[in-house]
């Protein structure tokens, strides 16, 4: 499936989350993704489907959104130490044991806990269930 396909679905779950948001419906979604974009639409939070990113993360990809085990919850989307061209977060420090892995996504409006920027990965291997 191209980039594209995949920014489709996204979006399209995204819009579902902000028309569920008006309605008070709610679903769910076995794709990981895809019920990061719809939780995100949900919330009102925004996600940018024009501009694509390059994040760096220590360690592997999660499925679904990181978890941030010193506060007890899931992040948004999938935490990244720094985005391409810009500043590492310090807190990074921690994970710098492990590989540095690049990720192409979709950019969350907000940061994570520690001010880290958060994505939509692009470029993984899943079943959408769109």
């Amino acid at each position: 499936m191209t980039f594209d396909e995949q920014k489709d679905y996204i979006r399209r779950a995204y819009n579902l989350g902000v028309e569920h948001a008006k309605s008070g419906d709610y679903c769910s979604w076995y794709t990981p993704r895809l019920q990061m974009a719809y939780d995100l639409g949900c919330e009102g939070i925004g996600l940018d489907m024009e501009k694509e990113v390059i994040g760096y993360r220590y360690g592997n990809v999660p499925s679904g959104a990181s978890y941030n085990y010193a506060e007890g919850r899931k992040e948004l989307g999938v935490s990244c130490a720094y985005l391409e061209g810009g500043k590492e977060i310090a807190s990074s420090i921690w994970f710098s044991d492990r590989e540095k892995v690049a990720v192409k996504g979709l950019l969350i409006a907000e940061t994570g806990s520690d001010d880290e920027p958060l994505i939509i990965p692009l470029d993984m291997d899943e079943q959408f269930d769109f």
